[in-house]
């Protein structure tokens, strides 16, 4: 049953009967203190929401439960009462975990705050030479003896004890490879493929009265014109050995670390062989050459800057519409790409239009999903195996059609393991193949075939 709070009278009215200008002044402010009060709300509400697409699935999930109880016409009052407070308890985790204060999340800790605790008591007992709880020691030395020092001891695999809870969080700063997959990639059947390229189609003919040809002539036969490319397969391999004392002595499981590296050497020879392939037949280049190469595999994919134009900052936009202008006019029609080191864009950042307007534009100002930017409407993708060299008659950065190489894979990654081979060593070995190729869908000195441009600095 509804409940009724009775309004106090004034001194000099009447019983029973408020006096209409105080009746007025509580009924209008207590509508402005539901108003602020629905404001505030409705803020609350607004951040929330702002922030909805950085809530974890949770969160999200919780707020769809609410919405379902809000629907439901026979949902009692509990019952929303109870998803509401389901979705603040998501909510509160979801802060603790993602963009809260780091200083509340390790005292959220209970196991934290206790190591930190008896790290501070035990360095206290240290220097004041005073008695500390044997608890608060043996926690101390037991941490230790899990954060072994690297300092002073063979850094090879397996001799630097890591704990386990930090292993994931390893910063390091060596490259990652993989950009290969850009670009076409396809599996082949073959040692030796043949790619053929076509250059030409049949010819149209108009027949009739408004034509040359007259109805009833002869139509001259056309035919396809083409070449075609080989794709030879090579094996990348990669080869490493680990003491067996070495591996034993770490107190986590080295395992997916060295797959990691393998697969990551692995991608490493992809991506020299299809960005910065040379063609010269050695175990670096394979034979292959690399889109920023190009211009060896046909001289008409190569674009050189304006005169006196050495440097990157010295660039302008002319420069990289010359190289839409250099590939075949198709590729514009297809899904084309630029391709450039990470550093390298960002000093072709600093370039602007004859409009002061920067020729790098954000994933936000042109969306493109996948990249990070665009230059004159086409997405960037940065690689780290790119040139990153500003001079003169340096590469920069290249643009074209991804299925312009084609990528063979003829037998997928192996990896593979033995302890056979480093027996007297008592070494393990880890090997990883990759049975693969590339190749530039091109021929020397094509026209027609101009599925990527290079755009480098001018000569000094």
């Amino acid at each position: 049953m509804m409940k009724f709070r009775n309004i106090l009278l004034a001194p000099d009215s009447a019983a029973g009967v408020l006096p209409e200008a105080d009746f007025q002044r509580k009924v209008l402010g207590g509508v402005e203190t539901l108003t602020k009060a629905q404001e505030k709300q409705q803020t609350d509400l607004a951040k929330v929401m702002g922030d909805l697409d950085r809530a974890d699935k949770e969160v999200k999930a919780a707020l769809e439960d609410l919405t379902k109880v809000k629907n439901q016409s026979n949902a009692s009052y509990e019952d929303v009462l109870k998803r509401m407070e389901k979705v603040q308890r998501q909510v509160t985790l979801n802060a603790n975990s993602s963009f809260r204060n780091p200083i509340q999340r390790a005292l959220a800790d209970e196991e934290f705050r206790t190591r930190m605790n008896a790290t501070a008591r035990y360095m206290f007992a240290l220097q004041t030479k005073s008695k500390c709880d044997p608890a608060y020691i043996k926690l101390v030395e037991e941490g230790s003896a899990q954060a072994k020092a690297i300092t002073g001891v063979d850094s090879g695999l397996g001799q630097a004890t890591v704990p386990t809870d930090t292993f994931n969080t390893i910063y390091d700063l060596l490259l990652e490879y993989g950009d290969y997959s850009t670009l076409g990639t396809t599996r082949v059947g073959a040692r030796t493929n043949v790619l053929p390229v076509a250059t030409a189609r049949p010819q149209f003919y108009w027949i009739g009265s408004q034509s040359t040809l007259a109805e009833g002539s002869a139509i001259t036969a056309g035919a396809f014109g083409g070449s075609q490319v080989l794709l030879i397969i090579n094996t990348l391999a990669v080869l490493m050995y680990a003491a067996r004392e070495l591996l034993q002595d770490s107190t986590i499981d080295l395992a997916p670390y060295i797959t990691r590296q393998l697969v990551q050497s692995i991608a490493w020879g992809m991506d020299t062989a299809t960005f910065i392939g040379t063609g010269n037949q050695d175990t670096t280049n394979g034979g292959y050459v690399g889109i920023f190469n190009a211009a060896l595999a046909n001289t008409n994919l190569g674009v050189s800057a304006g005169a006196g134009r050495t440097q990157v900052s010295k660039l302008l936009v002319d420069d990289f519409v010359q190289a839409q202008l250099t590939v075949s006019a198709q590729v514009l029609r297809k899904k084309p790409m630029w391709w450039a080191h990470p550093q390298m864009m960002a000093r072709i950042a600093l370039i602007k239009d004859g409009l002061g307007r920067p020729i790098f534009q954000t994933w936000q100002e042109v969306p493109n999903p996948g990249s990070i930017g665009s230059i004159l409407g086409f997405p960037v993708h940065p690689t780290a195996i790119a040139p990153n060299t500003d001079g003169n008659s340096q590469p920069v950065i290249v643009f074209g059609d991804p299925d312009g190489q084609e990528n063979g894979i003829r037998v997928d990654l192996e990896l593979a393991t033995s302890e056979d081979i480093g027996f007297p060593q008592n070494l393990v070995a880890y090997r990883a193949l990759l049975r693969a190729g590339c190749k530039i869908l091109t021929t020397a000195g094509s026209t027609t075939l101009k599925p990527f441009a290079v755009l480098s600095t001018a000569a000094a």
